[in-house]
């Protein structure tokens, strides 16, 4: 296995020789290019907005969905072969794939578009991962990086097999140096439910944290067919909406179904939330009062087997509010720690201290760190 505490000395020599170039300082450099976005969905529209906050105006979306005459957000939407799109045009121009997609799904998109004569092409998470913060700071300081250290390492000493120390490594250098091009990402086919990691439990009793629409149900359904108690946070009003007519059409599939319409933390009242349906967080700065809760409150005398959080951030004060669930329990985890920088490393430490018989896999189901989870069995 590699040698994870020189890896990641050799991570902050490099960091000290080569400062590392922020998301604002990227942007200056794409401004005198032709940008195209590949993808005209939510995503893309959301990487439209970043781009042209930085000043960086796309002239396209490619999409192969495109109707005749299409715009969006002010720009033309195109399929990737339209006639209007010439050789030197396709030859020239920058195209990032803004659509979240598996390995194998990507790299036939990369095949088509080389194809169709798109020579430079790259995944938008290179540069949106570039927004992802450090305690809440896009430039961490020397003396913070410095005091996170030793935590840094202990996190890569708790990762289970070759692919989470690889994984992890990837993705501290990543932020660390800000370079996102290479970044390790797993073959495994789904987040979750199926990543190669050798679980103790079954889905028997499954805890979903920031259900969404149901997503993460159809996928372990899918898998296991029923599952006998699914207990389901959402706080967005649509999306707990869809996720109760979600759970309705499972019908014995699910023996015992309970759904809080409410965020999970480290405490258990009201919170402020961003207004983004798919993605809304817990915030300061957030427009809207939404009811918060912890596990351990929430759930009294239930033996989960399996948690999953993707909470956009919040994982930490979930864990925090879940402590007592997870000590008696001792429940598969699946624990999303791309939101945050430091999470990488804040978490893992955490659940080591909470429970040190928990093993740690990692993997990255998308590139340039995101969308990475850290999966833990007893």
């Amino acid at each position: 296995m590699l040698d994870y505490r020189q890896e990641i000395e050799n991570i902050f020599a490099l960091r000290a020789s080569e400062p590392p170039i922020s998301i604002a300082q990227y942007m200056d450099t794409l401004k005198e290019q032709k940008i195209v976005l590949y993808g005209a969905g939510a995503f893309g529209c959301e990487n439209l907005r970043l781009f042209q906050k930085y000043g960086v105006y796309p002239v396209a979306f490619l999409d192969r969905k495109a109707k005749p005459s299409e715009e969006k957000m002010g720009i033309p939407v195109y399929h990737p072969d339209d006639n209007c799109l010439t050789p030197a045009f396709r030859a020239e121009c920058q195209v990032y794939i803004s659509i979240t997609l598996a390995k194998q799904v990507m790299a036939g998109i990369k095949r088509d578009l080389t194809q169709w004569g798109y020579h430079n092409v790259k995944e938008v998470q290179t540069v949106t991962a570039r927004q992802v913060l450090f305690d809440g700071a896009e430039t961490p300081s020397e003396s913070y990086l410095a005091e996170q250290k030793e935590k840094i390492i202990l996190a890569g000493s708790l990762m289970g097999d070759e692919e989470s120390v690889r994984t992890y490594l990837s993705c501290i250098k990543a932020h660390l140096l800000r370079r996102y091009e290479d970044c390790v990402e797993t073959d495994y086919p789904c987040q979750y439910f199926e990543a190669g990691v050798p679980l103790k439990n079954d889905f028997s009793c499954l805890i979903d944290c920031g259900a969404y629409n149901g997503d993460c149900l159809d996928a372990v359904l899918s898998r296991c067919g029923a599952i006998q108690t699914y207990i389901a946070f959402e706080p967005i009003q649509a999306n707990f909406a869809a996720l109760s007519q979600k759970v309705d059409c499972c019908g014995s599939s699910i023996q015992n179904a309970y759904l809080y319409p409410c965020g999970v933390a480290d405490s258990t009242g009201t919170a402020f939330f961003t207004d983004e349906a798919s993605a809304s967080a817990m915030s300061a700065q957030g427009e809207t009062v939404l009811p918060i809760i912890t596990l351990d409150d929430a759930i009294k005398q239930v033996p989960a087997t399996f948690v999953k959080m993707d909470i956009e951030g919040a994982e930490p004060a979930a864990l925090r509010g879940a402590v007592r669930l997870i000590q008696r329990w001792t429940p598969d985890l699946a624990v999303s720690v791309y939101h945050a920088a430091n999470h990488f490393w804040d978490i893992p430490c955490f659940i080591h201290k909470i429970n040190p018989n928990y093993k740690m896999y990692l993997r990255s189901h998308t590139p340039a760190t995101l969308e990475s989870v850290l999966y833990c069995t007893c």
